[in-house]
């Protein structure tokens, strides 16, 4: 291929398989004219890159033209592609400080927006390509917006103080803050967002030590205008963020920097009702963020009122509601705006559903804390939780929020311009429709009848919003018709057990079909979803959320795990509430039920690398091994899943794509949630690590570079999924690394530090069974080093208890053995009873309260031995045990 090629040559890109393959080959053509020959020949010899540049082309004109305009950040975005997961909020400072370092004040503003723009690239192509969710991709937009704002506050403070000194209060030193509000405050700001800004400063007073001196609100008012200076300034690239600073008290008239006793004092007494509302999504963004928190907590009580009255709350969502239909109908009346479908602000729309949420938090967040939130839907999720609002609403809600704000990204994305309205041309509709398909689950709409299923679903969330803040009601969901349930539902039952079933009754008037089944239930099933309500909040919330359910409790034959990924959670959770109930029946010991979830887990994961092979040409023979309490085979309700993926090096970058397709099928948020939250972080190198190792790889790593505590890790590593020759070659390397490295040498020290800092640092909650002295981890690393030491393999035992049985044969004492065994499987099933219980797991766990007591009568169905009165006392007494022979072995 010579310089006359086009980038139509270049090997595996499948332009018609993109979402607009007209403007991915244009794009590329433009490309491949401006690139140098390093760039051709790595698209030449990179098919994964070409596809990459031409999902990036297909999907943002104005991405596309940065990287023409700088063809040498394609070698970056190489690099930055293999990353698996966003950037870490840390790194946010120190990747814009050194892109930006050195430059002259008169270079400042283009430095930032160059900085944005490339990583644009990177948060854009992780979008478009399906591996970044909305939340995700929402954050690192927020983070990118926080950290170019600090770097502004950097630069201009460190102007002012040169020439006037540091500003001083009462006290010491004055500060400032940056409020971000709206969707920056919110952590869910998009491509094209303006940035709702207001700034407070800690109190009055001069400043000191420069050539002369200011009053502090002079400088942090200059401090404030130089923020919105640098961000904001046009250059020929446009500005960094449009900056809207309308929202401060006084709006434009107010003054642009305020103490914060005076915001205080405003939105205590003087504030309206939309203007608190607004504080929902209040945060610091740059500056003395520990200021934002004060105020915030100061007017708390404002934004949450104790006791709310819900006309007067309804009425202020309304009358802004109003408001923006009003100017929204006048901007199409003369011609502002198009007259289609406005996704944002039209019925149904995003804000309609942000101002729903809003509202409830609202109405609920002064009883409930656990309700505030500024990340909508991270409020949707915690108003269901508490009841507050019904299972399909919830879903219906969610569902068409993340459809519209991915429809949002895609709109702004093709031009870099802020827009909300849906297409009117037939190509721009397909290449939009198109453009879902990798992140919408179960997408498969084009054109026509996919605009048709975006209305529809935002008829859907108008007609929920109108029946909380409608004209003609104002009802909550405490109001809802309860007729129709099944009347054993009315049966006798405790407070806890009563509330439960009210939330289940509410839920079932939005489910009729679920109703029914529910009627139909066999006596004996039914009888089961009482006890799930009264014993189980985890069982309770789940039949709450998804009333269907409740059919799984039938015992009756299990359907085949479906293949769809919405499906596949719902199948998911069914089975596990058979697992719950078979486990309350039977009393089942606790390394039973947990071999039964880990089995439940592993067929999952061998299905979901199933589901992520859908669609490739590519086979690549990819294993994962699962470490942690995947490895150990005794995974519980909430476990995380650690997982390390293994390929032959031939095939190293198929299977990446391949386990990155993986971890979006299990993680992926879809109206039935997630599957399980997976953890690649055990990998060698962590998170900059190579997602995908070889048994080579593994093999020299483990021989010449891995620590003590990598060491405990891997004991444990067990093929859970995929290739099993490439799972088994994996092992053998792994096992062969472990004994060069630690076998014959002694780790107590190091072990012991790891062990003591994990007890100092760790967050074990009021019933600490982990971290803490005596917790599972004593017996896990005195195990584990024994092992290590003695350069033998991990046990086919199952579960800590079953190693430290295993152990007895010759690596420590039988009688320390048998101890170990004993106190830990107690650990284990206090552990597990807890989260079963309250439906949480570690420092989330209650310190008391009904759903505690429940979790202790559970452990009393597991082990008779342990009487629920007693059960805190004798888990105290297990971890002194198990300390003391840990002790004893490090």
């Amino acid at each position: 291929m010579g310089d006359m090629e086009s980038a139509a040559g270049v090997p595996g890109v499948r332009l018609d398989l993109s979402s607009d393959p007209a403007a991915a080959a244009a794009g590329m053509e433009r490309y491949w004219a401006a690139a140098p020959e390093a760039a051709r020949a790595a698209l030449r010899h990179d098919p994964g890159l070409a596809r990459a540049l031409a999902s990036l082309m297909a999907g943002s004109e104005f991405l596309g033209e940065a990287l023409v305009q700088n063809p040498e950040w394609l070698g970056w975005l190489d690099q930055e592609r293999r990353r698996t997961g966003a950037r870490a909020a840390e790194e946010w400072s120190a990747q814009l400080g050194a892109f930006t370092a050195n430059l002259a004040a008169e270079q400042r503003t283009r430095g930032l927006i160059r900085f944005k723009r490339r990583e644009y690239l990177r948060i854009a192509l992780r979008d478009l390509e399906g591996r970044a969710g909305l939340a995700e991709t929402t954050r690192e937009l927020s983070d990118l917006a926080d950290a170019e704002l600090q770097q502004a506050y950097a630069w201009a403070w460190n102007d002012l103080a040169g020439e006037f000194g540091t500003p001083q209060g009462r006290t010491g030193a004055a500060e400032m803050v940056v409020i971000g509000l709206g969707k920056l405050g919110g952590g869910e700001l998009n491509y094209s967002s303006d940035i709702d800004l207001m700034f407070a400063y800690s109190e009055d007073g001069t400043t000191r030590g420069g050539a002369r001196s200011l009053s502090n609100h002079e400088f942090f008012t200059r401090l404030a205008q130089a923020v919105v200076r640098t961000v904001s300034a046009i250059t020929g690239e446009g500005p960094a963020y449009r900056v809207d600073l309308r929202l401060r008290p006084g709006g434009r008239e107010g003054e642009m920097a305020q103490p914060w006793a005076h915001m205080a004092d405003y939105y205590q007494r003087r504030a309206r009702e939309w203007e608190l509302q607004m504080l929902l999504r209040a945060r610091g963004c740059a500056g003395s963020r520990r200021l934002a928190t004060r105020l915030l907590e100061t007017v708390a009580e404002r934004i949450y009122p104790p006791h709310p009255e819900a006309a007067v709350l309804a009425a202020g969502v309304r009358s802004a509601r109003e408001a923006i239909r009003e100017q929204l109908q006048r901007h199409r009346a003369t011609g502002r705006r198009r007259g289609e479908v406005d996704v944002k602000l039209d019925a149904g729309g995003i804000r309609e559903i942000e101002f729903l949420t809003q509202y409830l938090q609202r109405l609920y967040g002064g009883a409930e804390a656990w309700v505030r939130s500024g990340h909508t839907q991270q409020a949707l999720q915690r108003l269901h939780d508490k009841g507050r609002i019904a299972g399909s609403e919830f879903q219906q809600l969610s569902s068409a929020y993340t459809l519209l704000r991915h429809v949002e990204h895609r709109l702004q994305l093709r031009v870099g311009q802020q827009t909300h309205s849906l297409p009117g041309a037939a190509a721009q509709r397909q290449a939009l429709a198109r453009s879902l398909r990798a992140v919408v689950p179960g997408w498969e709409a084009e054109g026509g009848a996919a605009m048709a299923a975006i209305k529809a679903r935002m008829a859907e969330a108008h007609g929920i919003y109108q029946r909380y803040l409608g004209e003609k009601r104002e009802s909550d969901a405490a109001g809802e018709e309860e007729a129709g349930h099944p009347a054993w539902l009315s049966g006798e039952l405790s407070a806890h057990g009563r509330r439960q079933a009210t939330r289940l009754r509410r839920s079932l008037a939005s489910w009729p079909e679920a109703g029914d089944a529910l009627r139909a239930l066999p006596p004996a099933a039914a009888m089961r979803v009482v006890s799930a309500l009264e014993r189980s909040d985890w069982m309770a919330e789940a039949l709450i959320r998804r009333p269907m359910l409740a059919q799984a409790l039938a015992q009756e034959p299990p359907p085949p795990m479906p293949r769809d990924m919405t499906e596949l959670r719902i199948w998911q959770q069914g089975q596990l509430l058979r697992l719950l109930a078979g486990e309350w029946e039977q009393r089942r010991p606790v390394a039973e039920g947990l071999r039964a979830y880990t089995d439940l887990a592993e067929a999952i994961l061998a299905q979901g690398l199933e589901i992520a092979r859908e669609g490739r040409a590519e086979a690549p023979r990819l294993a994962v091994l699962g470490l942690g309490r995947l490895g150990l085979g005794e995974l519980d309700l909430l476990s995380d899943v650690d997982v390390v993926f293994v390929a032959r090096e031939s095939e190293r970058e198929a299977a990446t794509r391949l386990a990155a397709g993986w971890i979006q099928v299990l993680t992926a948020y879809t109206q039935a949630g997630t599957l399980y939250a997976v953890d690649t972080r055990l990998r060698p190198g962590g998170g900059e690590g190579e997602l995908v190792q070889t048994p080579a790889s593994l093999e020299r790593y483990f021989r010449d570079h891995a620590g003590w505590w990598e060491g405990v890790s891997y004991l444990k590593a067990r093929l859970v999924a995929g290739d099993r020759e490439v799972g088994e070659q994996a092992i053998e390397a792994l096992q062969a690394g472990l004994r060069q490295r630690f076998g014959g040498r002694q780790g107590g020290g190091e072990l012991q530090n790891l062990r003591n800092r994990m007890e100092r640092e760790g967050k074990p909650g009021k019933w600490g069974l982990k971290t803490v002295a005596g917790g599972y981890y004593d017996v896990d690393f005195a195990i584990s080093q024994r092992l290590l030491e003695a350069g033998a393999p991990g046990f086919g035992a199952i579960g800590l208890a079953g190693w430290a049985q295993a152990a007895g044969q010759g690596l420590v004492s039988s009688s320390a053995a048998a101890t170990l065994a004993q106190q830990v499987s107690l650990l284990r099933a206090a552990d597990h009873a807890l989260r079963v219980g309250t439906g949480k797991a570690g420092s989330s766990v209650p310190a008391a309260g009904v759903a505690v007591d429940n979790g202790w009568q559970w452990l009393e169905r597991l082990q008779p031995a342990v009487p629920a009165d007693q059960a805190p006392e004798l888990v105290e007494e297990a971890k002194v045990r198990i300390r003391a022979i840990y002790q004893e072995l490090l």
